[in-house]
């Protein structure tokens, strides 16, 4: 959930960031205890990518899903020790990301192809597929031109995250009082998690999380973790992007529910937002230590499949 190019104030409370500027490369660390994985990291741009890849080790991130394009995977490459768990990220509308306007295929192609895909998983180039953005072009996780995609992880099991529930307010609309990147075509219809029920049903290897936990979607998200027993999910962004007692009321759902081994952390942000949301999962007096560390860290290792020695 990549939100804007520059900094949107919808509100008091809700502020998104979206480009390189916004890294607060100053974030004061907190100490760290036990170790985090982020499944939801944005490239922060090159020059920042070095600092902030320290300030995460500060903050004991042992390993990050790094969500980019081709070319900023690319990118960060060469500062990939160990941490970065690279991710491509698509569909793209003419071209290029809906979400923030950043060029994603040289060819203006809407999806990777297949041959390139299976290509760059093999070459270890790739550790996931996504985020899926299909959302902001209105496109349902059950639509057609999604099935290859989901055909491809599951044969060479690989981890996908699809963006499902919330995204920036108004992005749909025109207008100076709105996001300056527009999806036109973004609907709430097409992030609905029921919609991945055929996708399971036909790929029950397909290690799947949904990103946002799909807020607002609380029963229906419910139901898909309950039947789906194979279904993860992220908190990624809602930290910060919607009051926090309605933050932590969902998750807290989501707890008391049973599922708190299917949650998984992420950032969706700078370091300040990767801060608050440790914090967040940290300081929350429902969750038990186990809880929190298997939120913050043991769920993602587990899911990713990952390893002291990963690579």
């Amino acid at each position: 959930m990549r939100f804007n190019k520059i900094a949107f104030l919808v509100s008091a409370q809700f502020i998104f960031f979206g480009s390189a500027t916004s890294f607060d490369l100053h974030a004061q660390a907190i100490e760290p205890s036990s170790p985090v994985i982020d499944v939801h990291w944005h490239f922060p741009g090159q020059k920042d990518l070095e600092p902030t890849i320290e300030q995460m080790k500060q903050l004991n991130v042992k390993f990050a899903v790094l969500i980019g394009t081709s070319s900023q995977l690319q990118a960060a490459e060469t500062a990939n020790k160990g941490l970065i768990l690279p991710s491509l990220t698509f569909p793209c509308e003419n071209g290029k990301l809906a979400n923030i306007g950043v060029q994603c295929f040289e060819d203006n192609s809407v999806f990777p192809s297949i041959p390139s895909l299976r290509d760059q998983i093999r070459n270890g180039k790739l550790k996931a597929l996504g985020e899926i953005n299909a959302q902001y072009l209105g496109i349902s996780p059950d639509d057609p031109r999604l099935e290859p995609i989901f055909s491809l992880a599951e044969a060479m099991d690989i981890p996908v995250g699809i963006h499902m529930g919330i995204g920036p307010p108004g992005v749909a609309y025109e207008g100076p009082r709105f996001p300056p990147v527009k999806s036109h075509f973004y609907r709430g219809a097409a992030g609905n998690p029921l919609l991945l029920e055929d996708v399971l049903i036909r790929h029950p290897k397909l290690r799947l999380y949904v990103m946002h936990a799909a807020y607002p979607f609380r029963e229906e998200m419910t139901y898909m973790l309950y039947m789906h027993p194979q279904l993860y999910v992220d908190l990624s962004v809602l930290q910060w992007a919607i009051p926090r007692p309605a933050y932590l009321s969902y998750l807290r759902s989501l707890v008391e529910a049973g599922f708190g081994k299917r949650l998984m952390f992420g950032s969706d942000g700078n370091t300040t937002r990767l801060k608050e949301g440790i914090d967040a999962i940290r300081n929350a007096d429902f969750l038990t230590t186990e809880q929190k560390s298997d939120i913050l860290y043991n769920n993602a290792f587990v899911f990713f499949r990952l390893s002291s020695d990963t690579k």
